[in-house]
This record gives structure tokens, sequence and C-alpha cells, in this order.
């Protein structure tokens, strides 16, 4: 079996696919990974995963000595590097801690991955680092459209990858690097947009929508997200980079509406309030994901059926609401 060690699994995206990865590999007779996993468990994470095919560390990224030792014991073949911060209105109030994490922390994960000979890193990026689309009509990022960030959470994200890149050819250290768009699904937090207005709705509050909601984004189902992720640790080409859409894009007042059919009301909280950053809300994300599905993904989901299930594991889970 080859050994994976995970960064990030007390997260969103990372703590569904440790889940997803366990359960899949029990169901083979001949099981192909056995999971190591590293996460700090910060005041935001929704909790760690426990299975007798999981040992979990809880550490911080950016401390080079512990995860040394962790490396050290563990041996991975192959390392999924997906811990970071990631709300972009915290990295406008407090750019260092996204900068010591998202930067510092992954050449941490880098300089391990180097010293331990490890097969392969896959490094979990964001469309973000894109920038944004100012028009409805313009063409989807391809994988080979320059980095623009426009924030210092896109901007250590970036870095990030360049961090990876750097490491190839100075190290070479083979990767892959992920850009997925916007995720939505079950153990996202509450600062995020669905999950802040299932919480809104439940507790009867106003739902804050910055301008008119007509910010674009294209929606992609987290357990797609964990499926690319599982395809590109078995079938990823040495040194590439994939866009993860299922080019499913709504305006955010699109996206509101639809959690509120979901529960069955709650249009009348809705709050258009002003911007907080003037103009600074990115309008548009697309991402061309023809790249990975050459490898044999597709997604499965459709945001418009998904999301009456999404709502409904966030009412039998509202301890996550909290």
């Amino acid at each position: 079996m080859k050994r994976v060690l995970i960064s990030g699994t007390g997260g969103f995206i990372l703590g569904n696919f440790i889940r997803k990865a366990i359960y899949e590999e029990n169901k083979k007779q001949n099981k192909e990974y056995s999971f190591v996993s590293v996460d700090r468990l910060s005041d935001n994470a929704n909790g760690f995963y426990t299975n007798k095919n999981h040992t979990f560390y809880m550490a911080d990224i950016r401390d080079q000595h512990i995860i040394d030792r962790i490396f050290q014991f563990e041996r991975p073949d192959i390392v999924i590097h997906g811990a970071a911060e990631t709300h972009v209105d915290y990295s406008l109030s407090d750019p260092n801690s996204f900068i010591t994490s998202n930067v510092l922390g992954t050449q941490v994960i880098i300089n391990a991955c180097v010293k331990n000979k490890v097969e392969k890193l896959i490094y979990v990026s964001s469309d973000e680092i894109y920038g944004a689309l100012t028009s409805e009509s313009d063409q989807s990022w391809t994988e080979d459209a320059p980095l623009n960030p426009r924030n210092p959470y896109s901007a250590s994200k970036a870095c990030g990858e360049l961090l990876v890149k750097a490491a190839n050819q100075s190290h070479g250290l083979t990767y892959n690097i992920t850009r997925s768009s916007n995720n939505y699904g079950p153990r996202q937090t509450p600062e995020k947009l669905i999950p802040k207005a299932i919480k809104c709705i439940m507790n009867n509050e106003k739902i804050p929508i910055y301008g008119q909601g007509l910010q674009i984004r294209d929606w992609t189902h987290v357990f797609d997200n964990c499926s690319a992720l599982f395809t590109i640790l078995n079938k990823g080409e040495p040194n590439e980079v994939y866009n993860i859409s299922a080019n499913q894009e709504y305006t955010n007042i699109e996206v509101i509406n639809e959690v509120c059919n979901a529960m069955g009301g709650g249009h009348h909280l809705i709050d258009f309030i002003k911007d907080p950053r003037g103009n600074g809300h990115d309008f548009r994300y697309s991402v061309d994901a023809s790249k990975i599905k050459k490898l044999g993904w597709a997604p499965h989901y459709k945001f418009k059926e998904a999301i009456a299930s999404v709502v409904e594991w966030y009412t039998l889970n509202k301890y996550l609401l909290k």
C-alpha cells in the first residue's frame, strides 16, 4: 500500500476527502492506500476523522521540527497539501496569518517532501489565483491563464504554487496542482456563503448580501472535488496543473434564493448591504476543467438538485453552525 499524508483534514475540503478516501479504500479487497493526516484544529475546524485506517496528528504545518518528525515516523509516499487559511475577508484584516500558514507552511511541507523523497506532492490551490473576470462573456480560465491574485489570500496561494514549482526545478520534486472553483457541501463553516445563509434562516436573522448579489461564482460540490483529487492521485500526469469545476455559474442572489427554496422560506430575510470593500469583491470566477476530464473525471452533482441535501445535512448537524 502507498502511504498518503494529507494536511488540512480538519477543514472543509480535505475533511470530506479523508472520509471519502477511506470509505472507498475500505470497500476494496486489495487496498491501494493507507492514510495519515495533519491539522492544527483551529477554532473553525470542523472536527477530525478517526478510523483504524487513518492516523491523525494534531500539529501546525509551520513547525518544521514536528513536521519532520511526522514524516520520519510515517514515511509517506505521496503528500496532499491542503492546510491553509482560506477566508478572503479575514486575509484583509490579518494578512500575516495567511502568509505564515499558506506560504511558510507550504515551504515547510515542501522541505519535508524533498528530504524524505516523496513520490509526489499534490498542492490544493484555488481558482482565485487567476484574479477576476469582468464580463459574463469572458472565456473561462484555462490552466495556462496568468496568475493575477487580488487579495492576500489568493496571493498567498499563488506563492505556494510558485514554491512547489520551484522545488520541482531545484530538487526534482514531482507535483500536481489543483485549482478548484467554489465548493459547497457538508462540513463547511458558517462564515461561507451557503452555510451562513442556512444559519441565518434557522435563526430568523437577516442574510447579508453585498450590493445586489450579482457577483458570479462557479459552484462545485465538495464530493466532486474529492473525486477529482482521487483522480489526480491515481492518474495525474507529473508536474501538471488541473482546474476542477462543475461549470455551474450562479450569482450570489441566485444561490441564496435556492437555499431559501430548499428551506421552504427565508426570502424575506435577504438584506442587501453596502459592500465593505466598495467594488473590491471580484465580479466573476470561471474555470475550464477540460484537462482533468481527459483523465476520466466528471462531476456528478447538479447544484439546484444537490442544495436540498446540503440543507438537510446542516439541519441534522446544527452544531457546525454555532
